[in-house]
C-alpha cells in the first residue's frame, strides 16, 4: 500500500491554454515540474445547517452550499522553470516583444502587472503582429493546472489563479510564496493520471541564490540612472504583490467559485533589512516621503557557452518608505528594517526597462525561447 511522503512527492504546473475554458484542467508533462518546497492546499466544504425546529436540541443535518479550494505554496526561486507562474501572477508579457532575443540561445522575458487577471482577449496594443501565430479566439489566460503526486493519489487543482505572490530571501535562500485559488480539486482525474512523464526543464533547476543578489537604490529620477555607487548590502528582503481577487460563487458556477476577478487595486509592498545601523539616510527619506527607485538583480551561471548569464531582475519604479525600525534586541549590532509601498511612477525611471510604467517589472534571462503567456 502506498504511503504519502514529501520526499517522494512530485509537483507540476502548466498554464492553461489560450482557448481553454475556466475549470477545465490540462494535461501536465515534460518540463512542467515545479520546485516545490511546501504546500498546504485543501478542500473546504461550506454547509448550511438545518435550522428547522424539530423538538430537539441538535442539528438534524446540513446541505452543501459550496466546495472551495485554496491555500499557500512555497517554491524554490529558480532561473528557469517558474516563468509561467510569474506571468500568471503579474498578468502580462508582450505577445511579440517578449522574449527578446539577446543572442543565439539567450532570451530575456519581461513580465508586467496587468489591469485584470481574468480571461481576456488579446488586443492590438498587446504586441500582436502578422505571422506571430495568433489565432482567432486566443485569449490571455492567467491560470494553470497544478498537480501533486502524493503517492496515494494525484491531487489535481484545475484553473488555479494566483491571489498573491511573494519573493523573499535571506542567507538561507530565495523563495517564491504563492496564495492560490483553484477552481476545484480532483483526486481521480481522467486528465492527469500518471506523473511518469513529469520532468524538470533542462534536467534540473538552476537555483537563485541570495549571494547572487545586488541591490541598487536611490532617489527616483527619470534622468539619472542607478549605478553601482547606489549598491547597498542587505541581509533580508521581501516583495509582495496582492492581486485583490474577488472569490465568490454565482448561480452559474453553482458549488464552485466563478472565475475570480480583480475587486480593487493591486498592492505591491516590501521590505529591506540592513544588518547594521550605520546612517540615517533612509530614515530621512521616510520622514520626507521622498520617492525612491530600486533594482534587485540576481546573476547565476553562464547559459551554455554563450557568454551570457542566467539573470533575474525585479525593478521597483517608485517606492516610498512606510516604516523604519531599528530595534535594540540586546548587546549585539542593531539591524534596520525598511518597509515600503510601490507606486506607479511619474515617468519611466532612467535606466529602467521601457515597460516600467507600472509599480514593478520582473525580467528573466535564460534559454527559454517562448513566451509563457502564449
Amino acid at each position: 500500500m502506498a504511503i504519502g511522503a514529501g520526499f517522494s512527492s512530485k509537483t507540476v504546473w502548466k498554464k492553461e491554454g489560450e482557448q481553454g475554458s475556466y475549470g477545465t484542467p490540462v494535461e501536465c508533462g515534460a518540463d512542467d515540474q515545479a520546485p516545490l518546497i511546501t504546500e498546504d492546499l485543501g478542500r473546504e466544504i461550506e454547509k448550511e445547517l438545518d435550522n428547522t425546529i424539530r423538538h430537539k436540541a441538535g442539528y438534524g443535518g446540513s446541505d452543501i452550499t459550496g466546495k472551495l479550494v485554496s491555500g499557500p505554496m512555497t517554491l524554490e526561486a529558480v532561473y528557469r522553470g517558474i516563468e509561467s507562474i510569474i506571468v500568471s501572477a503579474l498578468g502580462f508579457s508582450n505577445y511579440s516583444a517578449s522574449p527578446e532575443t539577446v543572442a543565439a540561445g539567450v532570451y530575456k522575458h519581461t513580465f508586467e502587472p496587468a489591469e485584470n487577471l481574468h480571461t481576456e482577449s488579446w488586443q492590438a496594443g498587446d504586441g500582436i503582429l502578422a505571422g506571430d501565430g495568433y489565432l482567432a479566439g486566443d485569449n490571455k489566460v492567467r491560470r494553470g493546472t497544478l498537480c501533486i503526486d502524493k503517492s496515494v493519489s494525484i491531487w489535481e487543482f484545475a484553473s488555479a489563479m494566483i491571489e498573491g505572490i511573494t519573493i523573499k530571501g535571506d542567507a538561507k535562500g530565495v523563495k517564491v510564496e504563492l496564495d492560490l485559488v483553484p477552481y476545484d480539486l480532483d483526486r481521480a482525474s481522467a486528465v492527469n493520471t500518471s506523473s511518469a512523464a513529469w520532468s524538470t526543464p533542462n534536467d534540473d533547476w538552476p537555483s537563485i541564490l541570495f549571494q547572487d543578489l545586488v541591490l541598487w537604490i536611490d532617489d527616483y529620477s527619470d534622468s539619472v540612472a542607478l549605478t553601482s555607487a547606489d549598491a547597498v548590502g542587505i541581509s533580508e528582503f521581501e516583495i509582495k504583490l496582492e492581486n485583490n481577487l474577488k472569490i465568490e460563487k454565482d448561480s452559474l458556477s453553482g458549488l464552485y467559485v466563478a472565475e475570480p476577478r480583480r475587486d480593487g487595486k493591486r498592492l505591491i509592498t516590501g521590505s529591506f533589512t540592513f544588518p547594521r545601523y550605520e546612517n540615517d539616510a533612509f530614515l530621512d527619506d521616510l520622514d520626507a516621503q521622498n520617492p525612491m527607485m530600486a533594482m534587485l538583480k540576481f546573476t547565476g551561471s553562464q547559459i551554455g557557452a554563450t557568454g551570457y548569464y542566467k539573470t533575474f531582475w525585479v525593478w521597483l519604479s517608485t517606492i516610498r518608505f512606510d516604516e523604519v525600525k531599528a530595534p535594540v534586541g540586546g548587546a549585539g549590532l542593531i539591524p534596520v528594517t525598511h518597509t515600503f509601498t510601490a507606486e506607479i511612477p511619474a515617468a519611466v525611471p532612467a535606466g529602467f526597462p521601457t515597460q516600467a510604467t507600472k509599480e514593478m517589472i520582473v525580467q528573466v534571462q535564460n534559454d527559454l525561447s517562448t513566451n509563457p503567456l502564449i
